[in-house]
């Protein structure tokens, strides 16, 4: 008799041994997967605070109503602000949408910072799929010195 070929057994301890390895190595393949997925819109962050420094730098003494780069306060530059000055391009994911992005840009005599709102929505299932908040709900003045 010819012995070549496997067991009923040894191919169902295959598969079952197979299926072990896949239950456990799943959630963590899920889990790189979103952290990717939230890398892409951090990058996405970062591009527009470094867009509202280009910004800044190009409107020199337009960024404020006072006409002055002698100023304390902050100024809010609006996703459609960085957009319309080619600064930066639109996210680049179908059905993903971060229009609603502003970054705000303070000012005080000796230094100088930016932070960011960004909310990302999946428009096909109108869901949040990223928000990152850190300005507080305050409204920008600007004050000349």
């Amino acid at each position: 008799m010819n012995k070549k070929g496997f067991t009923l057994i040894e191919l169902i301890a295959t598969i079952v041994i197979m299926a072990l390895i896949l239950i456990m190595v799943m959630p963590s393949i899920i889990a790189l997967r979103n952290n990717n997925k939230d890398k892409a819109y951090e990058y996405y962050g970062d591009s527009l605070i470094e867009a509202a420094k280009i910004f800044v730098n190009k409107e020199g003494e337009d960024i404020t109503s006072l006409g002055t780069l002698n100023f304390t306060g902050c100024v809010d530059i609006s996703y459609n602000d960085l957009l319309s000055s080619d600064l930066i391009k639109a996210y680049n994911d179908e059905n993903i949408n971060c229009t609603s992005a502003k970054v705000r840009y303070t000012k005080s005599r000796n230094k100088e910072s930016y932070s960011i709102n960004l909310t990302c929505r999946d428009t096909s299932a109108n869901k949040v799929v990223y928000s990152i908040s850190n300005i507080p709900n305050t409204t920008c003045t600007v004050t000349a010195y």
